[in-house]
């Protein structure tokens, strides 16, 4: 087996998932297979420590809805290099907040998630992305509070690594 070893990130990376979910099923109010719901993240990846490294970063998520769904947030975490025998997979939990926008309105919602990834090169990474947030949207349409769990897959680049002078 090929092992991919980066040892110091530090790096800025660029990702683009979409809802399996949605694409391949739709789901049973209204919205068919196929419909689009893509979340993409933009991640600062700190210097590598023992186990891994903290992130930080900003998520874009824009789902193509009868009634058209979107959110902005930051999020934070840990990415876990060392759970497994293979350095080409990371593990990263993270908690985040942010603001759902639907219906003209802009709400306050959390969210966390974890993401395993497997690295196909230094710069490519193959990604799922588990989620759940808090849908303050729904509140607000239908007054039932609710957090909603979705599973995205996806792509992430590294976009240039940041150089310590």
């Amino acid at each position: 087996m090929i092992s991919i070893f980066t040892c110091a990130q530090n790096a800025v990376n660029v990702s683009f998932h979409q809802d399996l979910k949605l694409l391949v099923f739709g789901d049973k109010i209204g919205n068919d297979a196929g419909t689009l719901n893509y979340i993409i993240r933009t991640k600062y990846e700190a210097r590598e420590q023992k186990i891994g490294y903290f992130i930080h970063g900003l998520e874009y998520e824009k789902a193509m809805l009868k009634d058209q769904y979107s959110r902005f947030g930051g999020f934070t975490g840990f990415t876990f290099t060392t759970l497994f025998d293979s350095k080409n997979i990371h593990i990263t939990p993270t908690i985040g907040a942010g603001s759902i926008h639907r219906t003209g309105k802009n709400m306050f919602s959390w969210s966390a998630s974890l993401q395993i990834e497997y690295l196909i090169s230094n710069r490519v990474r193959i990604s799922a992305l588990n989620q759940i947030t808090q849908r303050t949207d729904l509140k607000l349409l239908y007054n039932d509070l609710q957090h909603r769990y979705s599973f995205f897959i996806g792509l992430e680049v590294n976009l240039f690594k940041i150089k310590k002078r």
